[in-house]
């Protein structure tokens, strides 16, 4: 009697863990099918993305000389160009590049899903970690679906690393490296991660170590050889030179581990932990070095990113993405750990496993509406492109990409882009990008300047009116994630501007 209820209750646990973990996956899901088509940025540099994807379509180059016409992110370019080629097929807009992040999200999904079944053969675990990386979506930015690059990037990444692992022949490792490659040309971070999973290939004693490491180096020089030559030398300025001029935040040093990862994920951490520890014990050198190789490099590359002034919570997608993968190898080994007890008492140490794992998930509950744009949002957003269509000639809309081509405007450079240069002191293209956008101003080249805050204003209120404020409630047309910010103030050219 007594064992048939510890089986009970440790079945009851079981699925309430389950049931918990698989919400957090339909939460995301409804979530994603309900923001996919919002014709507005749901992140303040969304809007710029498809600004990149209409240069691409019209054939335009993307690294080119800065100027208030167009600057590029500073992103490799896979990314634009996928999003481009499916604008190609279904038409310009938001709504490609959010189609293209939300399949590379599903594609995470499962990759970590496969993880976690290929090592432990269960697939209740393998959802689980699943659904715990769906569990980060609020902490991790809301970013997963947005027209970011973040989940092509994971998708690739992960592609590559699960063929490391379970997969040992030349042409595997000869593809592992194709997609860790394409994974660095669609975010730089993964030439990060590429040393230590390059260093668990030579230290596993495999001789297939060379088409893996040899494929990655011959992909990314050769890429950046010819895209530099095709750029005229821009692409690695964006690329390389201006992202290391991003100062470093000092307090992030630890904020990353104490407030970023053990915070948010105690649990987990733990989890964690406790499996790579029993690596060193039970399974051998291989799988120990391969775990360990893999949480160094995606914990690295988020902790030295995420120590850049200006990073995002999305910085953090890749270290969530291997604790989540632990998570579902440490439940396993925990319950491997205590097969060896008595029937009763295995039963109610699983139960305390499941326990202490919906511990994790309600740690990481979120409120899912406030990631969707409301009504009120929308009829700002239009009520903000018809203010712009009625504006006189050509528009500067600095922070908003995209958006001034529904008002019939050109797009112009974003904020985030300009900065990017204009922060990199003493350079030549600093220079002349401040001197153009001066010029611009002082000889009122825009019918009208809209501006979410300061910036150059000093110059701008000399020759130019602040007319009015564009919303006259405060509640509405935030971007759901990323920088709080929003169109504020429209500026028309003074009459008698003074030289």
């Amino acid at each position: 009697m007594k064992t048939d209820t510890s089986d009970q209750l440790t079945k009851f646990f079981r699925y309430l863990l389950l049931s918990v973990a698989v919400c957090f996956i339909a939460v995301y899901l409804i979530l994603a099918f309900l923001r996919i088509r919002y014709p507005f940025e749901l992140e303040w540099m969304e809007g710029a993305c498809v600004d990149h994807v209409l240069r691409i379509l019209s054939g335009e180059k993307l690294y080119v000389t800065p100027s208030l016409e167009f600057i590029p992110f500073i992103y490799a370019p896979l990314y634009f160009y996928l999003s481009a080629a499916v604008s190609a097929i279904i038409g310009v807009g938001f709504l490609p590049l959010r189609l293209v992040s939300l399949i590379s999200s599903l594609g995470c999904l499962s990759l970590i899903f496969f993880f976690v079944k290929k090592e432990t053969g269960s697939g209740l675990l393998g959802i689980l970690a699943s659904s715990l990386f769906a569990a980060t979506y609020r902490i991790s930015g809301a970013w997963y679906d947005i027209g970011r690059a973040d989940s092509l990037f994971l998708l690739l990444l992960l592609g590559g690393l699960y063929l490391i692992k379970f997969r040992h022949s030349s042409k595997s490792y000869l593809l592992a490296g194709v997609l860790v490659s394409l994974s660095f040309l669609t975010k730089q971070v993964a030439l990060i991660i590429f040393l230590p999973t390059a260093l668990y290939c030579v230290l596993s004693g495999r001789a297939r170590s060379t088409y893996f490491i040899g494929t990655v180096v011959g992909i990314v020089g050769v890429s950046t050889y010819l895209l530099n030559w095709i750029h005229g030398g821009w692409y690695s300025y964006y690329v390389f030179h201006l992202p290391r001029q991003h100062v470093v935040v000092e307090g992030m040093y630890l904020d990353f581990w104490t407030k970023d990862i053990l915070s948010a994920l105690p649990v987990a951490c733990a989890i964690s932990a406790f499996f790579i520890f029993a690596q060193t014990v039970i399974s051998g050198k291989r799988n120990y070095l391969f775990y360990s190789l893999m949480s160094v490099g995606m914990l690295g590359g988020a902790w030295l990113t995420r120590l850049r002034l200006g990073s995002y919570d999305n910085v953090l997608i890749p270290a969530y993405a291997v604790l989540s993968i632990l998570f579902g190898l440490g439940i396993h080994r925990a319950f491997d750990f205590i097969s060896g007890a008595s029937a009763i008492k295995r039963r109610v140490l699983e139960a305390g496993i499941c326990l202490v794992c919906i511990t994790q998930f309600l740690l990481l509950v979120y409120n899912p509406l406030a990631q969707i744009p409301t009504r009120k949002d929308l009829e700002a957003g239009r009520g903000f492109i018809d203010t712009m269509a009625q504006l006189p000639g050509d528009v500067l809309v600095l922070s908003h990409g995209y958006l001034p081509t529904l008002a019939g405007k050109r797009s112009h450079a974003h904020d985030a882009a300009v900065n990017d240069v204009l922060n990199d002191t003493g350079s030549a293209a600093a220079a002349k990008l401040r001197e153009e956008i001066r010029r611009a101003v002082q000889e009122r080249r825009f019918g009208a300047i809209i501006l979410d805050g300061p910036w150059f204003l000093e110059i701008i209120q000399r020759h130019y009116d602040g007319h009015r404020a564009l919303f006259a409630s405060a509640d509405v047309f935030w971007p759901a994630t990323g920088r709080r910010t929003r169109p504020e103030m429209v500026y028309l050219p003074k009459s008698d501007a003074a030289d």
